[in-house]
């Protein structure tokens, strides 16, 4: 091979590697690259592990056959998800099962043998990742796989990145918790953070919920939490004052009447269910927890800051993750915030739903690395 095609292969096979480890999503892929190359769910399944018993389920003799001693990960796992328990990493590294599943990301890359295992790797995280949690990842890239250099990258630098702009309220909506980041002048302050452990996840649950308990159901209706992420994902929507919308819905309005069929054939009609399930991020105690609403967390996040500091930050509130893709959230929150600002103020408020804003972490991460701006380097001790 000449030198030329060498340094050819070394510019393509020894760029960094970004990895976005979320609770339903694994993203990962090549510094550089607009998207990610990989895009899985971050999920696991045992064969034999069956959700019910029955001698005939419609692809067992295949499961048996073909992965009896094998463990199902991302896209092969999700095919089963009526059949087998399906499990999450939850964002954990500190297990055998989690290396086996990035191996089997990492090969997908086609990386040749002499490059193996060479590449920087950039973790994106939220700002709370533990000691802990940092010490997990060192010993899974540096003490098992023998990575050269880590780097961990919070989520709001990777974000603001993408935006060209050193103003704003981050709003990161993930499938488990919300973190709320405020920056001023590119100044993250770790104190102006929030949390609100509600995500994608709950408002699924709680969709699920709503739909179980109509009356109109009877005992063999079978519907689970995977069918009805896909119906949240499809049918979703935020209004401005759902406990109006659900008395006109009780009086004869039809107008979010949506006609269920199941793969069973079975039948049902949802309507209030659609807007009701996004109602958690404003009132907690619907899913039985004793928090601040998002509201208030986004307000306060705000608040931090001195008073004549507010207008850069309310003018530039940004929505990523996937539940800010729910239709109708940005026109509400605009409206829940105005509330709590004066009238000065309240024209100023700004809610921006970006264009890639479910991956814009992982493009920013990747944007960052291919401009050679990112530092902090941790270099591998066995590394030569």
């Amino acid at each position: 091979m000449s030198e030329s095609s060498t340094n050819l292969q070394e510019d393509k096979y020894l760029r960094p590697l970004i990895l976005d480890m979320g609770y339903s999503t694994f993203r990962f892929g090549w510094s550089g690259s607009d998207t990610p190359e990989i895009t899985i769910p971050s999920i696991f399944t045992k064969p034999n592990d069956f959700l019910f018993r029955s001698d005939v389920i419609e692809g067992i003799a295949e499961i048996i056959s073909a992965e009896q001693k094998k463990l199902l990960f991302g896209e092969d796992a999700e095919r089963y998800k009526n059949i087998l328990n399906i499990q999450r990493f939850e964002e954990k590294v500190n297990s055998p099962l989690f290396k086996d599943f990035f191996l089997k990301q990492y090969e997908k890359l086609d990386i040749p043998k002499d490059f193996r295992f060479m590449q920087p790797i950039v973790i994106i995280c939220s700002y709370n990742l533990t000691e802990i949690e940092k010490k997990e990842y060192k010993d899974l890239f540096f003490n098992q796989l023998n990575f050269p250099f880590l780097l961990f990258l919070p989520s709001d630098k990777a974000i603001l990145s993408t935006l060209n702009t050193v103003d704003g309220i981050i709003v990161d909506m993930g499938a488990k918790n919300i973190y709320i980041s405020s920056v001023y002048h590119g100044f993250i302050n770790p104190t102006a953070k929030e949390i609100l452990p509600i995500g994608g996840f709950h408002l699924t649950k709680y969709f699920l919920d709503l739909i179980l308990k109509r009356k109109s159901i009877d005992e063999k209706f079978f519907f689970n939490i995977w069918m009805a992420q896909e119906l949240k994902e499809d049918l979703a929507i935020c209004v401005l004052k759902p406990s109006e919308e659900k008395t006109k819905i009780k009086n004869g309005l039809t107008k979010y009447d949506q006609s269920i069929t199941l793969p069973n054939q079975n039948q049902f009609i949802i309507n209030y269910e659609r807007f009701m399930l996004v109602e958690p991020l404003f009132d907690p105690t619907l899913i039985n927890l004793d928090y601040e609403n998002l509201i208030n967390k986004i307000v306060k996040s705000i608040k931090f800051w001195e008073r004549e500091n507010w207008q850069d930050l309310i003018s530039n509130i940004i929505l990523t993750g996937g539940t800010s893709k729910i239709s109708g959230l940005k026109k509400r929150l605009t409206m829940e915030i105005k509330k709590h600002f004066s009238d000065a103020l309240k024209p100023k408020i700004n809610v921006i739903t970006p264009k890639d804003r479910v991956i814009i972490a992982w493009v920013g991460a990747s944007l960052l690395s291919a401009q050679d701006k990112l530092e902090k380097w941790i270099k591998n001790p066995s590394y030569q």
